[in-house]
């Protein structure tokens, strides 16, 4: 039998917890009965918490425990002491669903703290992991000072996405797919996470950020490695963790473009709010297949997707045709809806036997295809961690080296281009045309 456990969320009256956390922590309640409290902590006063509490199920709400505490002030600590006292038997679970600024503070004080405690822990710390490769390597080493690998969860929430985790299985489970998974059926690959709304409402943060770090060093990386990375030799974290980090180690970019949108509210600021890039990953599966990523705010549309696109058909089949054939491809949609495409050519309806073949796309809506609603990635990634699985998580070699690929893209001085809001822009365009490529959006 586990271990009861109970789960610290501190920022327990921030965004991320009220809109995600705890509605997906009301869903897993229902079907596990091991999560016997849920505490929320924050500086903010007990009515601030308890106009999110009314919102939620009431069966839930009955494990929840409100701590105001401010955690920079280590005499704060000693109302969280005074709880842990009362959980020996406990297994303790620490999210820090905070501003990066206040994870150091928080990380020393509740180290300290566990010192005299011996329950069984783990800790959760959210993206972003860092600014860049030495301030990562430093919250690495702060970690390491009061817990040991298999307690700390570096969570990407791209990762509890159910169309992401199907990339493992259309390519391990389906010897028609792995067979044809690389570079001499491949022409190459794009990964975009394109957003219509803009940064405006939360400048001060994301002006510090842009795009890169935002979503290319974490999130659009890790799509990339779950989409290339040789098949572990076993489904267990380490191993898919280690086979993530030599794909990853093995990727360069070698072009890239930055820009920003029109009427950016910090006047002279260089930030970058949309970034194209393309790279290749140096070994014998991938050698010479470019990848293309793109990823930016204001663009008029919200899509996150993978788009495999496989080479033409050999020269002598379109002569016999008297036309090229489109190229292959496999889409994996994440957002706005969870989709798997393929497109195909077949001969039109009405044409001859030997006539040029029109596309024709098969989708296959996640949803649909169960007949039912999916996890939410929060609600996921939850219950790995309640679960001690990390396969989803990401580690602190990995997280790293995402920040050593991105580096020069981020130092780079070019003034970023500015770009009209609502439309994809045409330097963007051009950024793929001019390989003789077109993106599929």
């Amino acid at each position: 039998m586990s271990k009861p456990k109970a789960l610290f969320i501190f920022g327990g009256t921030g965004d991320l917890a009220r809109k995600k956390l705890f509605p997906a922590l009301a869903r897993i309640i229902k079907r596990r009965n091991d999560l016997k409290a849920v505490y929320s902590i924050a500086r903010s006063k007990r009515e601030d918490w308890e106009g999110i509490a009314c919102n939620l199920d009431a069966g839930f709400t009955k494990l929840c425990h409100f701590i105001p505490l401010d955690v920079v002030n280590w005499e704060d600590y000693k109302k969280l002491s005074k709880e842990l006292q009362k959980l020996k038997d406990y297994e303790l679970i620490f999210y820090l669903s905070l501003p990066p600024f206040l994870y150091e503070d928080t990380i020393l004080n509740l180290g300290r703290l566990l010192r005299n405690f011996s329950n069984a822990r783990k800790v959760v710390v959210e993206k972003p992991f860092g600014f860049d490769l030495q301030s990562a390597r430093k919250l690495n080493s702060l970690l390491y000072r009061f817990f040991v690998e298999e307690e700390i969860y570096r969570i990407d929430h791209f990762l509890g996405k159910d169309t992401v985790q199907n990339i493992f299985s259309l390519r391990f489970s389906n010897i028609i797919f792995e067979g044809v998974w690389n570079r001499n059926f491949i022409d190459h690959m794009q990964i975009v996470a394109l957003e219509d709304v803009d940064a405006d409402n939360r400048i001060e943060f994301y002006d510090k950020v842009g795009a890169i770090r935002d979503m290319l060093q974490n999130h659009l990386l890790q799509m990339l490695a779950f989409t290339t990375m040789e098949p572990p030799c076993a489904m267990a974290p380490q191993f898919i963790r280690d086979e993530k980090v030599k794909l990853l180690r093995s990727l360069s970019f070698f072009d890239f473009m930055k820009g920003q949108y029109e009427g950016y509210p910090k006047e002279g600021s260089r930030t970058e709010t949309l970034v194209v890039a393309k790279g290749y990953i140096e070994n014998l599966r991938w050698q010479g297949v470019p990848f293309y990523f793109m990823t930016g705010k204001a663009l008029g549309r919200k899509l996150t997707q993978i788009t495999i696109v496989f080479r033409e058909i050999p020269k002598s089949f379109v002569s016999l045709l008297d036309c090229m054939p489109k190229q292959n491809r496999i889409v994996f949609q994440v957002a706005p809806k969870n989709l798997l495409s393929i497109s195909f050519e077949l001969k039109p309806p009405t044409g001859r036997f030997i006539a040029c073949p029109i596309e024709t796309t098969m989708k296959y809506d996640l949803e649909e295809a169960l007949g039912q609603t999916l996890p939410e990635a929060y609600e996921t990634l939850l219950e790995d961690i309640l679960d001690s699985d990390q396969s989803l998580f990401i580690r602190a070699d990995e997280i790293e080296v995402m920040w050593e690929k991105v580096e020069p893209l981020i130092s780079s001085e070019d003034n970023p281009r500015v770009y009209p809001r609502g439309k994809l822009p045409d330097f963007a365009i051009e950024f793929i045309q001019r390989d003789g490529r077109s993106w599929f959006l």
